[in-house]
Formats: C-alpha cells, structure tokens, sequence
C-alpha cells in the first residue's frame, strides 16, 4: 500500500518542504508550502503555491514548522504523514515533536502504521490494523482487555518493549495512568 491511498482528500494540508511534490503528486494542492525546501529537487512547483520560506539554518525542523503552523491556526486533529521513511533522525525528532505536543490530538500515518499518544485515562478503541503496541512515554500502569495479550495493572516503564505487536479484532480496552505512545501496525515486521 502507498501513502497516497490512506490520504483524506477532505482536508487541507500543509507542504513541508519536499513533503510538497509528495502532495502534488497525489493531486493534493496543499494550503501553504512551508520550509526551507533543501531537499525540493524543482523549486518551480512553488511558483504557484502560498509559500513560507526559512533559511536553512534554523533551531526547527521543517516538519517542526509546519506542525506549529497548523497549530497556531486552531487545527485540533493534525495527521503528519510521509515522515516515517528516510532518515531514522528525522524520524525521532518526528517522535520527539509527538511528545512535546502530547495534549493535542496529532497522528503520525504512513502506509502501515498509525502512530499517537493516549492520554490517561480508559480508552476502548477499535484497532484498525492487524498489529498495535503500547509504549510508554514515563512510567505507567497499563490494564489491557479484549486483546491477544492482557494485561491487568502492570507497570510499564519507558524502556520495556512487552506491549510491542498485541492483536485484537474487537474494541480493545485499555487503562493507563501516564501517556502512552499507541501504534497500529499492518504488518508484524
């Protein structure tokens, strides 16, 4: 499955930097173009496009600017897509920027995965992937119903990888005290 087959062609999207022809290459007009596009190969699919350029030395990562961007705008549900790839760097900033923005309603999407952050609180989701794993982003007490694997008030700490690729065909249930990174996978690796 490619990306572009998971895209919502509903909403408005923001380009960040090469993340530009990706959306025009799905026939996606993004809203604003946003970066300092060192890593646009043709500049002159800008030309008729809301541009924000920044120089390319700069203390934010382009997909850094574009979430704030969308953020000072009011957006409340913000999916970040085609930042899974590449650069494994990139990838953990990608991470880093889910953490820091943990209160807001943010998903990362790439053709297999979906990746987000739970709140505290119970939780019944229905998985919408054959895979999904629990990380936790500080210590955290996690009880897990309707799944392969239960679990019933077992602490997880931030570098225990027990809650990596559970299943569920139902709405699972989940309790958790602390943020808790929450992926659905396609596929098992």
């Amino acid at each position: 499955m490619d990306v572009g087959d998971v895209l919502d062609r509903t909403i408005p999207y923001i380009g960040a930097d090469a993340g530009v022809s990706h959306l025009l290459k799905y026939k996606l007009h993004p809203t604003l173009a946003i970066g300092d596009f060192d890593s646009l190969c043709d500049l002159e699919i800008l030309d008729d496009l809301k541009i924000k350029k920044y120089p390319s030395r700069k203390d934010q990562t382009d997909t850094q600017l574009a979430l704030e961007y969308a953020i000072n705008k009011g957006y409340d549900e913000i999916d970040i897509y085609g930042v899974t790839g590449g650069r494994i760097d990139h990838f953990f900033s990608i991470m880093c920027l889910l953490e820091q923005y943990k209160d807001l309603d943010i998903r990362v999407i790439d053709a297999t995965n979906i990746i987000s952050i739970l709140k505290p609180g119970h939780h019944e989701l229905m998985v919408h992937s054959k895979y999904f794993s629990l990380f936790a982003l500080d210590e955290c007490k996690v009880s897990l119903s309707h799944c392969e694997y239960p679990l019933s008030s077992y602490q997880l700490r931030r570098d225990d990888p027990l809650c990596v690729s559970n299943e569920s065909d139902e709405k699972v249930h989940i309790d958790n005290d602390a943020y808790l990174y929450f992926i659905q996978s396609e596929r098992r690796n």
